[in-house]
């Protein structure tokens, strides 16, 4: 007597395609991941620049951004010591080179070109905060 079943050959083919379908969508992960990161990098940077443009400007007081190869270090200056700082990290494979923007009490800036270099997608982002906020790819 048989019984309609599938057979352990059709079981672990069926299995098989499966798992491979299941594997594709995962290994596109990492592209998607980074850009991510690097997009909410440079989102809160831009919220940052603008946030401490409007406090020197309102409060007529000095602020310094540090940009190093891994972080972006922003410090707030009440007289000749700083009064406050926020440290914001790079994602892992992007980084940037080293120099210290101030923005004077008016909320002005000398000519700046600042470049975040992705080592993931091999690409460099300039960012010219003195033409408006420009992003250049």
């Amino acid at each position: 007597m048989k019984r309609p079943a599938f057979t352990l050959l059709e079981s672990i083919v069926v299995l098989s395609l499966v798992v491979g379908f299941a594997l594709i969508p995962v290994t596109q992960f990492g592209p998607i991941k980074q850009q991510h990161a690097e997009q909410l990098f440079l989102s809160h940077f831009d919220q940052e620049w603008r946030y401490l443009q409007a406090y020197a400007l309102l409060r007529g007081e000095r602020v310094q951004i540090h940009v190093q190869r891994q972080q972006v270090v922003f410090r707030i200056f009440s007289g000749q010591d700083w009064a406050a700082q926020k440290i914001l990290a790079m994602p892992l494979g992007m980084h940037a080179d080293g120099h210290a923007i101030l923005i004077d009490p008016s909320g002005h800036i000398g000519p700046t070109t600042i470049n975040f270099k992705s080592e993931y997608f091999h690409r460099v982002t300039s960012i010219k905060p003195q033409m408006g906020w420009g992003t250049y790819e």
